[in-house]
């Protein structure tokens, strides 16, 4: 009906009455938004907290990886160690195998030395010997 009497009237009318439930949903907002300023403060709190926590868990992680590489590098040169002594021992036994084979080649060659000795002190004298045949 305010509308058919005045125009303004209305216009006034309307906009106290979009007054009015923008105060009812502001009464309700409100809060709203203060428990949310609250909780993205809570948030950002939590969130540098986070950022502290992850900063360390990279550290240690990046500790892990390192500790990991050298237990790695360890292990290699463990194993290398161990292939060598393998290597060592069969050599060993090799040698051993070797020296008592030519054991009785020690008392062959020392035998042959003695007497090739002798027969260079006798080499002289088998020479006139030979020579007076031939003449």
């Amino acid at each position: 009906k305010i509308e058919q009497v005045s125009k303004a009237c209305f216009g006034i009318c309307k906009w106290v009455s979009a007054m009015g439930k923008y105060h009812e949903i502001r009464k309700i907002v409100a809060p709203k938004e203060k428990a949310l300023k609250i909780a993205q403060a809570e948030y950002n709190e939590v969130m540098k907290k986070l950022q502290v926590k992850q900063a360390r868990l990279k550290e240690v992680v990046d500790r892990v990886t390192k500790l990991e590489t050298e237990l790695k590098e360890t292990q290699d040169y463990q194993e290398d160690l161990k292939n060598r002594v393998v290597d060592c021992e069969k050599k060993l036994d090799r040698a051993q195998k070797l020296i008592q084979s030519l054991g009785g080649e020690k008392t062959r060659w020392t035998e042959a030395a003695r007497t090739l000795g002798i027969d260079y002190v006798n080499l002289t004298g088998d020479v006139l010997v030979a020579s007076g045949m031939v003449a």
